[in-house]
Formats: C-alpha cells, structure tokens, sequence
C-alpha cells in the first residue's frame, strides 16, 4: 500500500513538472526540500505530532514552502499533509528525484568493499559501469568490513556479489547440498 502511494503523489508531481515543462526547477526545489526536511527534523515532528490540528500543520507547510518553490509542489505537499499521508512526504520526494533521474537516463548504482576505494578505482569501476549499461551512472560507495574483501555492486535490480563473504556463502550452499554416498 505505501508503495503504491509513494508512486501516485511522485508520478502526478513528475507529471505536472513534465507538463509544465519545468522538470530541472522542481528537481532542484524538491532536492531543497529534502535537505531542509532532513536539517530540521522537529519540522517533521511536527507534522506527525497528533496534538497539532491538521489546519496548524497545513498553515506551516504553506507558511514555511510558499515563497521558496512553485504551487504545485507546495500543493502536493499540502494534500499529503490533509489526507493525513505526512509519513510518506521524504518517499514521494525521493520518488520523484528518481523519476527525474530514470528520465534523464541516468541509473544508480552502490558499490560495497572492505575498505575505503581510492577516488581512481571509484572512477574505473563507474566508466565500466557506464559502459555495460549504455547509461550515466550515479554512483555511491559503501563500507562494510563483514565482506571481509572485494566488492558487491548494484545496479537497480541486478547485483554482482564479488566478495570473499558471498563467495564463503556460495561454497557452504554447495557443501551442504553434497550427498556423500
């Protein structure tokens, strides 16, 4: 169910921003509104505190946003707050950005090692990256030493385990499933 209303408040936002033709300015307004939502989080806290009436919240969401970006944004915004969906407001912007990014064509991608990768490796592995896919690629870098070594990447839905931990984990399956006669 959130999924699905994640997907319609985003979808009709990226509609409108498409229809409008002002698909970078809402970009850049939505990404503003993320950080400040993720800077302020008593702003947030507000919006799911049950002791302010739903007429204060939609008074604040337009007081603090109706100078800063365009109607319907702040109208979106309003609605979410009205249909008490306030909870999904960051995953509809989220979603939004996404669209934004799928239509420009570019994908996101995470790679996981061990240990820090130097900004070279960084760079080789995204030239690669955008060379199988035939996209830009947005790529971020993960930490996590239980890999023990190596790397695990995604790209959307596909992943490439390459670590000493999944490899470990490959190995026991198949051990396990040996018979022995």
């Amino acid at each position: 169910m959130a999924e699905l209303v994640v997907k319609r408040y985003a979808t009709a936002l990226f509609d409108v921003a498409t229809t409008e033709n002002k698909v970078k300015q809402y970009e850049e307004e939505v990404a503003d509104i993320l950080k400040a939502l993720r800077d302020t989080p008593d702003f947030v806290a507000v919006l799911h505190n049950q002791k302010v009436t739903l007429e204060e919240k939609v008074a604040l969401v337009e007081k603090v946003f109706s100078n800063q970006v365009d109607g319907p944004i702040v109208g979106l915004l309003v609605l979410l707050v009205k249909k008490n969906r306030q909870r999904f407001l960051v995953q509809v912007l989220e979603a939004f950005l996404e669209m934004v990014k799928k239509q420009a064509g570019i994908i996101k991608a995470t790679v996981t090692s061990a240990v820090q990768l130097t900004e070279s490796q960084v760079d080789t592995i995204k030239v690669k990256l955008e060379a199988s896919t035939n996209s830009k690629i947005e790529l971020e870098t993960i930490i996590d030493t239980s890999i023990i070594a190596g790397l695990i990447i995604r790209v959307g839905d596909k992943v490439v385990d390459a670590s000493i931990r999944g490899k470990m984990q490959t190995l026991k399956k198949q051990l396990s499933e040996l018979r022995l006669a």
